[in-house]
Parts: C-alpha cells; sequence; structure tokens
C-alpha cells in the first residue's frame, strides 16, 4: 500500500499526466482499501486529498468529517490511506493542541485527526479540549490565528492555525465545526463490498 500511495502522493506535482488521470488514480487507489456508502463520497474524498495539495491557493479549507453512528465503518481506514496521499500529514488521535500550533507554525501540515468524538463529549466546565476546538474552528480560513503567551517571559505569539482537516468519529460534531465541513456518513461494509 505504501509504494503506490506514495506514488501518488507525489503525482499531483508531475506535469507528466493530466490532472484528470492523477484523480482517477487517486479515485481507485482509495476505493482498493475503503468501502464508501455512495460513489459521490469517494469522488469527494478523492478531490479532498487533492485540495490538500494545494490549499495555499485556496482562502478557506472544508473539513472532511468522516461520521458514523457506530464503530467499524471504515471511517479510520479512510485517515489511514489518506496518510499517504496528502502532503505533510499528521495523522494522531490526541495531539495537544501546543504540539499542533507549533507545528503549523513550522510547516503547512494536513491534519488527519481521529475518534474526534473523544473531544466533543464535553462541553463548558472541566472542557479539556477548548483550545483544539477553537484551532479547528478557527483554522478553516486563510490568516485564521490564534494568540498565545509562550516563554517565560509569556511574549505573546499568534500562531497560525490555516490547514486542511479531516476528522473521523462517532456521532455529530458541533455545529460549527458542521458548517465548514464535507460530511460523510459511514456505514459498516456490506458482506458484498470487499476491500483490500
Amino acid at each position: 500500500m505504501s509504494d503506490q500511495g506514495n506514488r501518488l502522493g507525489k503525482a499531483l506535482g508531475e506535469i507528466e499526466e493530466s490532472g484528470a488521470d492523477i484523480l482517477n488514480d487517486i479515485r481507485e487507489f482509495i476505493r482498493r482499501f475503503c468501502a464508501f456508502p455512495s460513489e459521490h463520497c469517494l469522488t469527494a474524498v478523492t478531490l479532498w486529498a487533492a485540495h490538500a495539495h494545494a490549499i495555499e491557493h485556496f482562502y478557506t479549507t472544508a473539513r472532511l468529517a468522516l461520521l458514523s453512528p457506530e464503530a467499524a465503518s471504515g471511517k479510520t481506514r479512510v485517515l489511514e490511506v489518506l496518510d499517504l496521499l496528502v502532503p505533510e500529514s499528521l495523522f494522531t488521535l490526541n495531539a495537544s493542541p501546543a504540539a499542533i500550533f507549533r507545528l503549523l507554525a513550522e510547516d503547512q501540515i494536513t491534519l488527519l485527526f481521529d475518534e474526534v468524538d473523544a473531544i466533543f463529549n464535553r462541553r463548558g466546565k472541566n472542557d479539556d479540549h477548548e483550545d483544539l476546538r477553537a484551532l479547528l474552528n478557527a483554522g478553516y480560513k486563510r490568516g485564521s490565528s490564534i494568540p498565545r503567551c509562550v516563554g517565560k517571559n509569556y511574549e505573546v505569539q499568534r500562531f497560525n492555525v490555516y490547514c486542511a482537516v479531516a476528522l473521523a468519529g462517532l456521532g455529530n460534531l458541533p455545529e460549527t465545526i458542521m458548517s465548514r465541513s464535507i460530511i460523510i456518513r459511514m456505514r459498516r461494509r456490506a458482506p458484498n463490498e470487499h476491500v483490500e
């Protein structure tokens, strides 16, 4: 899986193939390993992967939300395949906001966040994930930043939070993220659906 994924990920920068050929290659690669509720969902994930390579040319970036009411619906597998295809990916289940802020300050990463239902299950008092929620909400628009005090002198530093993000989890996301997302309602694979 890795060799072909690397080839497809690099293919977006090659001039020899047409854009349509590259997208078709990526689509077929994703199809080999993932089952989706419809062909439209496969197309959306393919185009989102291509978008991640061209993010510097967009003013906004839609979040890709892979959601389902039950476990074992293929959400994590889609993120695993995207991890092979998107640039500078950070595949995580529990990265701290501080780590993500600093990674984004160094480079334009693509954030692949699994099990986000654990992040959004508590709101308000004792919410350990308020900073991460703010990062995901604000980071859909170019130029968005979140100021934080850093260092022993508590100097204010603005952290750029604009990045492509794919999220996978059970249930729904907060409305503010849902409204910024391409939503793929995943389901368990049918017995007649075969993937590698």
